[in-house]
């Protein structure tokens, strides 16, 4: 019993001290909490590379869980007016970068108009970080395993950033430079994703590899999205694009012409999924092998494109 009160007293000195120095570390950072954008990216030129951005701040405190003493300088995101609306707007969607995965995933709609981004949130790892975790975030954050941006490049996203000085609008598939690096500079802050909104006849297909059901990090993610024209018989667009696979989230744009112009019947999906094996580059990790991920993403192009062409079939029966 002595022995067993000993162990306890440890395990509260411990926590008391880690519970202190916690606090101290706060204490001796400077978090500015900014009620506007101006305010906003007037911090950023100021501070630049010396001040974390925080949003939902899912990943970025893992990131620095055991050295949060590194960061001098915090902005917090949470109050700046519009970051988290969701509007429709001269035939687009504008997303706040503030919005939520949950926002994301029971948003009428998103269901309605973006099936895909939707399901890919719903995916994203527990009710808790769904609660707390943002669309932005997840696309600054760049993962290659990062679960909305393979639907967004899909859906032919473009990003809105914005810094004291100017503001520049960017197709999604420009944002990214490798593992974790994009464009954006110290200055500026993404605040908006900006949607076309897909026509009547767009249908998609979003699938998500992991090592379980939820709470994983993805080994390989695939979002398929086509247009057909207004009888359902001939595909008029197609993109599908994968993460997980390569240094950032990529589209597979051989399949367009192997695929506009036809109806499902005279497609080759083994050839298709074929194609999407061969133009992927993915790397050995704790999470797949790369002959594995090139594997699964030919069988998960070909369920995908079976998804696709039912839900068509179904929506030509009704």
């Amino acid at each position: 019993m002595e022995e067993f009160r000993k162990e306890l007293k440890k395990i509260e000195d411990f926590s008391k001290n880690h519970s202190m120095n916690r606090r101290s570390i706060i204490a001796s950072s400077h978090y500015f909490v900014p009620q506007t954008m101006k305010e906003a990216t007037g911090i950023l030129s100021e501070y630049g590379r010396d001040i974390k951005v925080l949003a939902g701040g899912t990943d970025i405190l893992v990131q620095y869980y055991d050295r949060l003493y590194e960061i001098k300088r915090w902005m917090d995101l949470r109050n700046v007016q519009g970051l988290k609306n969701i509007e429709i707007n001269d035939n687009h969607m504008v997303i706040g970068a503030m919005a939520t995965h949950t926002q994301l995933e029971i948003s009428e709609e998103i269901q309605r108009y973006f099936p895909v981004l939707s399901q890919a949130a719903a995916d994203i790892g527990s009710p808790q970080i769904r609660n707390r975790g943002t669309i932005g975030g997840n696309i600054v954050n760049a993962s290659p395993a990062g679960d909305l941006l393979p639907p967004l490049m899909a859906y032919q996203a473009q990003y809105k950033l914005v810094s004291g000085k100017k503001e520049m609008v960017i197709p999604a598939e420009e944002f990214f430079l490798g593992p974790k690096k994009t464009i954006l500079k110290p200055d500026q802050l993404l605040t908006q994703i900006i949607l076309p909104l897909p026509a009547e006849k767009t249908y998609g297909s979003w699938i998500k590899i992991g090592k379980r059901k939820a709470l994983i990090i993805a080994t390989i993610t695939l979002a398929l999205v086509v247009k057909m024209d207004e009888n359902d018989e001939l595909i008029e667009d197609v993109s599908v694009c994968l993460g997980s696979v390569a240094p950032t989230p990529v589209e597979i744009k051989e399949i367009k012409e192997k695929m506009i112009g036809k109806s499902f019947k005279k497609l080759d999906f083994n050839l298709l999924g074929q194609i999407v094996e061969d133009k992927i580059s993915p790397i050995d990790d704790i999470r797949g092998t790369r002959e594995y991920r090139k594997d699964v993403a030919k069988e998960i192009m070909i369920n995908a494109l079976e998804e696709v062409e039912l839900t068509s079939r179904r929506a030509v029966n009704e």
